[in-house]
């Protein structure tokens, strides 16, 4: 199989200095992109910065003859959003791939909202004109299973990443007639975030089983010019890629519709047998007009 590579592409990688997203920028840079390594370099609270991190990153991508450069501006911010991006333009001219990892899992609400979600919207919306007018570009952001599928013990971080869910949703709707490639990853790795989790069972499986470079070949291949897919989610990790997805049951009709018929019928409406998973809002409207209709 001929290796699928990025020669003459420019990649942007948050959260790039450690971790799954560190894995990312060696792989593109192994395969011929030019990488900007963003990495604030603080804490995993959020709490402080270091340009070591990402220096560290982008020396170790020269030094195997590969091109990249650092970043530390903090996506937090619109501003520094839009400061990650300008530094791929200044320096390569273009960006062909944005990948927003950068994250965390302890601090509050509004500081996990900042760079969970508030940053993929920053991020997107500052890199969207180029490659708008390039009429290429992919993007892969980052959701969780903790917001996908729910985590009792972190319902701040859960809503960030569902959120970025929704956003990738519709910046695949968006991106179409751009030639504007969005999916979603959802990583399985054990990490310096994960690492100051509580050592359950379960996590001392992913702590043997769930290496960050184990995330990289999914990710990247999904950023590929050659991958055909937009708006989809992957749970990657541990060796293991799969197709997460928001389906509909069949459900129950009944324009008398009753409180009572509701309670009645709620086996046929939870049965999931025969679902459909929507495209978009559109493919969902013609559902309801199917099968609502008078």
């Amino acid at each position: 199989m001929t290796p699928l590579r990025f020669d003459g592409r420019v990649a942007v990688i948050t959260g790039a200095g450690r971790g799954v997203g560190r894995e990312y920028a060696r792989l593109l840079a192994g395969r011929g992109a030019a990488v900007v390594v963003n990495d604030l370099g603080g804490a995993t609270d959020g709490t402080g910065a270091s340009s070591e991190p990402a220096e560290q990153v982008a020396e170790e991508i020269r030094d195997a003859g590969g091109i990249a450069v650092a970043d530390t501006h903090s996506v937090a911010e619109q501003a520094g959003a839009r400061a990650v991006v300008d530094t791929a333009l200044e320096q390569f001219g273009r960006i062909d791939v944005l990948i927003h990892n950068a994250g965390f899992v302890n601090g509050s609400y509004d500081q996990l909202v900042a760079v969970n979600l508030s940053g993929a919207h920053w991020l997107t919306e500052a890199a969207w004109p180029t490659m708008q007018e390039q009429r290429y570009g992919r993007i892969l952001l980052t959701t969780s299973s903790s917001g996908l599928f729910g985590s009792g013990p972190m319902p701040s971080y859960g809503a960030t990443k569902m959120g970025v869910f929704g956003l990738g949703k519709c910046l695949a709707v968006r991106g179409r007639a751009a030639n504007i490639a969005v999916n979603l990853i959802s990583p399985c790795a054990y990490t310096r975030l994960v690492s100051e989790l509580t050592l359950t069972p379960r996590m001392q499986w992913v702590a043997d089983n769930a290496a960050p470079e184990l995330v990289a070949p999914a990710a990247v291949f999904l950023v590929h010019e050659s991958c055909p897919v937009s708006g989809q989610a992957f749970a990657v990790g541990a060796g293991r890629v799969a197709r997460i997805f928001v389906g509909e049951t069949t459900g129950y009709v009944n324009r008398d519709m009753t409180v009572e018929d509701v309670s009645a019928h709620l086996g046929v409406i939870l049965d999931e047998d025969g679902y459909h998973v929507p495209a978009d809002m559109d493919e969902l409207q013609d559902l309801y007009m199917k099968t609502a209709s008078v």
